[in-house]
């Protein structure tokens, strides 16, 4: 099976999503960035727009964030950001 790794969406209003993923598209300055566990250390400001993840139990889920930042270390990833809101799929 493969591997997960730790994930948060923080916004000023507090945790909006925290689970462990497999696997996560985040958009970035400049197109996406793809995410699996023992990712390296990376971070990025983010111009928002579709954030696509893979769950632990294969569920897809897909939301819509605001400009931010992106930081991802020792199997545990952030996003920050100023909105959040879910996706249709």
């Amino acid at each position: 099976m493969a591997q997960t790794y730790q994930l948060q969406i923080i916004t000023p209003q507090g945790i909006a999503y925290e689970g462990a993923v497999l696997h996560a598209e985040v958009p970035a300055e400049k197109g996406f960035v793809g995410v699996m566990a023992n990712h390296a250390p990376f971070i990025t400001s983010s111009a928002g727009g579709r954030l696509k993840l893979r769950e632990k139990n294969a569920g897809q889920k897909a939301f819509i964030v605001g400009s931010g930042f992106f930081e991802v270390k020792r199997n545990q990833a952030v996003f920050i950001t100023q909105k959040f809101s879910p996706a249709a799929n």
